[in-house]
């Protein structure tokens, strides 16, 4: 069986729990800090903890490391650091509102077929 890398993790949690609008950005060339970042969102708040939390346990179970997570039970915007990768859950509006798409828009990107 191929060991799955942690992108793959990562993108496979997000799904799971029926994230949307998932993109995966390269940011090895501009960030010493962090290989690939990834944004998905949700249409309401429990999705984006429930998509959240799949992540993490999805990023433990596989054996990789977990640096940190931001945000709490009212949170529109979680960040799961798992070190290599930053993995952004919006709920949509505030997704609206960051627009990390722009922030992000000369980064390579990786595409999944989901």
């Amino acid at each position: 069986m191929k060991e799955q890398s942690i992108l793959e993790v990562i993108v496979h949690a997000i799904s799971e729990k029926k994230g949307e609008n998932i993109l995966v950005y390269d940011m090895g060339q501009v960030s010493p800090f962090v290989s690939n970042a990834v944004i998905a969102s949700a249409g309401n708040l429990r999705q984006v903890h429930a998509i959240a939390h799949n992540v993490v346990d999805a990023i433990k179970e596989h054996g990789f490391t977990l640096s940190h997570v931001e945000g709490d039970a009212q949170s529109r915007w979680v960040l799961v650091d798992a070190k290599d990768v930053v993995v952004h859950v919006f709920l949509d509006e505030e997704r609206d509102v960051y627009q990390l798409e722009k922030l992000y828009c000369d980064i390579p990107m990786i595409h999944y077929d989901l």
